[in-house]
């Protein structure tokens, strides 16, 4: 089979498609063979070796992937049968690849109306959403609520779960191009973090206020600025540092204000409260199912153009989820 594999670190160059072995599953375990393969943000962290856990060489990238069941080990039983159709979540990465090998037990059903590459987006990406609304911002209603990277895979997901939950939505992206996708997505108003002294804006937006919850993935200006969005007694839940930069604003702050930062990984869940993961997933899949919750249509890339993928990705020149296919 062939499978993307990280020998060192470094640009999209580096990643390398070669010749490997079908797995075979041992107790606990199912091989798939892959239909869809989900690319996110943090893979090119972890190709840079900048996430916030170290990647081991060699390595093979990619935490979910969907396709159908192959063979089983022992100890698995329905739904997990030989030609089942599953979503499989990878903590431990192999998702780059023609087949993988999964945990049974960090795999879910793919309902038949949705297709492989919309799953790619539910899994990660919905469950990353839903969860940071259920679990850490827990009430949105009547509240107001501040988006950055809003047009991104979990960004375009957070605006429209928001909204279902009653809040007020203030979305804030790179580029006028991508406010224009959270406008349509239902996001009330839009701002623009390019711009310098952009949380000014946030705060005419909400009367001079400020916004009660903030969810942020991007560090750096951004996160300084986004802090400054935030009214007195704010919350603001961190869930990534995609420019690779760390914020500096001083401890200080949170005590003058009274705000509290929360963070988020999703992996925590998957593999300490996966039932309350599976219930944030299936919560996702019953709003697509109801016409509720729309997902943009992924942009795909074959397997070998994987390096074509992450370049894009670290360009800002994507919205919504990147899939590969073979």
């Amino acid at each position: 089979m062939k499978q993307v594999q990280l020998n060192q670190y470094g640009s999209p160059d580096v990643l390398k498609l070669v010749e490997t072995n079908i797995p075979q599953p041992k107790t606990g375990e199912v091989v798939i063979k892959v239909e869809a393969i989900g690319v996110n943000y943090s893979d090119t962290l972890r190709r840079r070796n900048q996430y916030f856990q170290p990647t081991p060489l060699p390595y093979v990238l990619g935490s979910e992937a969907v396709g159908q069941i192959i063979s089983i080990g022992e100890g698995v039983t329905e739904p997990f049968a030989i030609g089942a159709t599953v979503l499989a979540m990878l903590p431990f990465g192999g998702g780059y690849a023609e087949y993988v090998l999964a945990i049974a037990q960090y795999c879910v059903p793919l309902p038949p109306n949705i297709d492989a590459k919309t799953a790619t987006a539910i899994f990660v990406q919905g469950s990353t959403a839903q969860l940071m609304i259920s679990q850490v911002a827990k009430d949105l209603k009547d509240k107001t609520v501040l988006v950055n990277a809003s047009a991104g895979g979990v960004g375009s997901l957070l605006v429209q779960l928001a909204k279902l939950n009653g809040a007020k939505v203030i979305a804030a992206s790179s580029s006028d191009e991508k406010l224009k996708v959270a406008k349509a997505n239902g996001a009330d108003a839009t701002v623009n973090y390019s711009k310098e002294n952009w949380s000014e804006k946030v705060k005419l937006a909400t009367n001079e206020q400020g916004v009660d919850i903030a969810f942020e993935m991007v560090g750096g200006d951004v996160y300084n600025e986004t802090i400054k969005s935030l009214a007195p007694g704010g919350h603001l839940i961190v869930y990534g540092c995609a420019s690779g930069i760390q914020g500096q604003i001083h401890p200080e702050h949170f005590v003058d204000e009274n705000i509290s930062q929360s963070g988020f990984n999703l992996a925590f869940y998957i593999t300490t409260k996966p039932q309350v993961w599976q219930a944030a997933l299936g919560t996702v899949i019953g709003l697509i199912a109801q016409g509720k919750l729309k997902i943009e249509t992924p942009k795909t890339f074959a397997l070998k153009n994987v390096a074509e993928a992450h370049r894009q990705i670290e360009a800002r020149q994507t919205t919504g989820k990147v899939v590969l296919i073979n």
